[in-house]
């Protein structure tokens, strides 16, 4: 697809009139008198749209008038793949819009996005597999699996917590996001662990293996307690944590390699970006799409 855009053969009205292949070269979604590549894949209104609402700026993206040059910054982005993606889908929105009668919302073309993004990580992780000893792994039955992790902003000092409850088949059980102010690293994987908790023994669940990929928080609750635990910084919310743990039900607590903790790390970080956020994800969202079709693979 790219290597059409970049040789000018992508069949947009305007190349097929150049070479005598159609009487017009105007766009048939518009009406601008000349379809080249670059109206089709970014300047015609709705193409512009799907751009937008997939969060490419306004920057360089709209400004670049050389469609070679434009599409070189793309395959030279950082984010290509997910770029070029997008404007594939673009240009199958095109063509769904001209030749059958079905339509696409902007919404249905940006999950079609994510679900090719998807594809595409599958793709690596099965080439990747022999290589990879690192793997996500569901619970043995009957035992649900609990992911946390907490995110901390420097600069503001914000907090995430995120975590995300799924059972021996692999499915989601239940998830939340969190934010908040005036914390710091260690803090917000404290929390997310006390909330991933609570969500659970409030599920219901009674043996529940919750994985963190923060170590200082992990042997918080694996040492023998002492007398000095009470002047750690973060005795409030250990002390809540063992009271948890403490209930009548089997909870097991492991540190796992932030490699294989990716969906509670991105539950995290929408918890860190929303402060004030207190969220129970009955479903997941979509925003996790890719690290829980990465996990699947084990």
């Amino acid at each position: 697809f790219l290597w059409q855009c970049l040789h000018s053969a992508l069949p947009t009205n305007q190349v097929r009139a150049d070479r005598r292949l159609a009487d017009s070269g105007a766009c048939s979604r518009c009406s601008c008198p000349h379809e080249t590549i670059l109206h089709a894949l970014r300047d015609c209104l709705s193409s512009r749209e799907v751009l937008v609402s997939g969060g490419i700026s306004v920057g360089w993206a709209f400004s670049v008038m050389d469609c070679f040059q434009w599409l070189k910054g793309i395959i030279l982005h950082k984010d290509a793949i997910r770029l070029s993606i997008t404007l594939w889908w673009v240009w199958r929105l095109r063509n769904n819009m001209l030749f059958t009668d079905e339509l696409w919302t902007i919404s249905a073309v940006r999950r079609k996005v994510t679900l090719s993004l998807v594809e595409n990580s599958v793709f690596n992780v099965n080439r990747r597999l022999g290589e990879e000893s690192a793997l996500w792994k569901p619970p043995e039955h009957p035992w649900v699996k609990l992911n946390t992790d907490g995110s901390w902003l420097t600069g503001s000092y914000a907090m995430g917590m995120g975590g995300a409850i799924r059972d021996w088949a692999g499915m989601w059980r239940g998830g939340f996001s969190r934010g908040a102010l005036h914390g710091d690293a260690l803090r917000a994987e404290l929390l997310a662990l006390e909330d991933g908790l609570t969500l659970c023994w409030e599920g219901g669940f009674q043996k529940v293996t919750c994985e963190c990929d923060c170590l200082g928080a992990v042997t918080l609750f694996q040492e023998r307690p002492t007398d000095r635990d009470y002047l750690h910084k973060h005795y409030d919310v250990i002390r809540r944590i063992k009271r948890i743990l403490a209930r009548d039900w089997v909870v097991y607590v492991s540190h796992i390699p932030r490699e294989i903790n990716s969906v509670a790390h991105t539950l995290a970080n929408w918890g860190g970006r929303n402060i004030g956020s207190n969220v129970f994800w009955r479903s997941s969202p979509e925003f996790v799409l890719l690290q829980l079709w990465r996990d699947s693979m084990s």
